[in-house]
């Protein structure tokens, strides 16, 4: 197993059963950048609007807002991260519906972390090597990278999110490195080739 594919990528664990929740988020912090954790499918909804993780691992039965109905709500064109379910339950219907919304990967409970690792392994192997180059951002710099795809102008970015024009050139040039983009015009040909914004 490459650890290292991991030590970029932020995640949030989905998780109703707190003590469960707290020893996996705990195990996870480990392999991964940033680890945040909900415990129900509203709470995680909430929390994906900020954190917008690179990866998801979420269980199906779940109070307030159940794990399929989360990633229906939650899937863009714009925002399309890993998703792996985990259900104490091996019901086909439950594993069809999976499938319908295309996740990548399904894990029955009691879960595995090693088994967990190798789903989430798998699913960024799959990625091609230009699609995967945009989950190396964080998820600030995952907003202001499709802003600048846009053509907003600095200024405009740091009104936007109540920031200093500087700090966004910082993350400007954060992006550029992690992305290999020269110039702008690279910026948007990789945003249009990759179907990340919204035409």
């Amino acid at each position: 197993m490459n650890k290292e594919i991991f030590s970029s990528m932020t995640l949030l664990l989905v998780e109703d059963h707190k003590q469960g929740n707290e020893v996996l988020s705990d195990i996870l912090a480990f392999y991964f950048q940033e680890i945040d954790s909900a415990i129900n499918g509203c709470e995680a909804l909430e929390k994906i609007e900020t954190f917008m993780p690179d990866i998801i691992v979420t269980d199906i039965e779940m109070p307030c807002l159940d794990g399929l109905s989360l990633i229906k709500k939650i899937k863009t064109d714009t925002y399309k991260p890993i998703i792996i379910v985990t259900s104490a339950f091996s019901d086909k219907d439950y594993l069809l519906d999976a499938i319908d919304i295309k996740v990548d990967g399904y894990l029955i409970k009691p879960i595995s972390v090693k088994m967990l690792l190798e789903k989430i392994e798998m699913a960024i192997s799959s990625f091609d090597n230009i699609n995967l180059k945009y989950k190396k951002l964080s998820a600030r710099e995952f907003e202001v990278f499709l802003d600048l795809s846009v053509g907003l102008k600095p200024l405009e970015i740091a009104n936007k999110y109540n920031i200093k024009a500087k700090t966004v050139s910082t993350y400007r040039q954060r992006i550029f490195e992690k992305m290999g983009f020269k110039s702008n015009a690279d910026l948007v040909s990789y945003v249009i080739k990759n179907r990340l914004n919204n035409s």
